[in-house]
């Protein structure tokens, strides 16, 4: 099984959620990347290179293309992340998961009724959950590869510091900044109440969590203690 599909089938019994769709299907290359490129915002034209997901509602439809770059998918072809993390394919992997995750949480929201996914509360909404899914993700990644099969202590500070503490906001756009200072502030708060939970709790919380709209996520992490 592809590591795309491995991810996508993982987010996907997380959430006890099934989008229908096989994201390998919709993998694009470097010149339709090109050609979608040239219909984003000013804004859009921000985002990373690495890596992007494109969306787009038609007839009641929604159309979606993923990209990811030469760069991102030789890495992690070189250190595949299922033989292990390292400081040499975290950072790809985090890209490539984290634009997976986006088209498994765009695919449910549109199933569920969300048509409008240029609103900025969509957006921030699948940013949120991109961020708290990828680090579970690399917790489980982790803890596969240890003796006991948990994660250590120091796993926790190194995962926290290539995922929280790394973060560049020297956007032009402050909408940008704003957007992502936010998402990293919650979903760094958000990680640290899902680890102070037992294990067993966890996956039933993440699944409730899911459920609200953006605003309420915001409200629920900013009352956490």
């Amino acid at each position: 099984m592809s590591l795309l599909r491995e991810l996508q089938n993982i987010t996907e019994r997380t959430y006890q959620q099934n989008s229908g769709i096989n994201l390998e299907h919709f993998i694009i290359g470097k010149q339709r990347f090109r050609d979608l490129s040239q219909y984003c915002t000013p804004e859009a034209r921000e985002l990373s290179h690495l890596a992007r997901v494109f969306f787009r509602v038609l007839n009641g439809r929604l159309y979606m293309a993923i990209y990811y770059s030469d760069e991102v998918i030789s890495y992690l072809e070189q250190n595949d992340p299922r033989m292990g993390l390292s400081e040499k394919n975290i950072y790809p992997f985090v890209v490539f998961f984290e634009e997976l995750n986006h088209a498994v949480h765009a695919a449910l929201k549109f199933l569920a009724g969300e048509k409008d996914i240029h609103k900025e509360e969509f957006i921030r909404d699948l940013e949120l959950m991109a961020r708290i899914d990828t680090y579970q993700i690399l917790k489980l990644f982790l803890a596969y590869f240890n003796k006991s099969k948990k994660l250590e202590r120091f796993d926790r500070l190194w995962l926290r510091y290539h995922l929280f503490e790394r973060n560049d906001y020297s956007y032009e756009s402050p909408r940008l900044a704003h957007r992502y200072r936010e998402i990293n502030w919650l979903s760094e708060k958000y990680t640290r109440f899902l680890d102070a939970l037992q294990p067993a709790h966890r996956v039933d919380e993440l699944r409730r969590f899911r459920e609200f709209p953006y605003p309420v996520k915001k409200r629920y992490i900013e009352m956490l203690p």
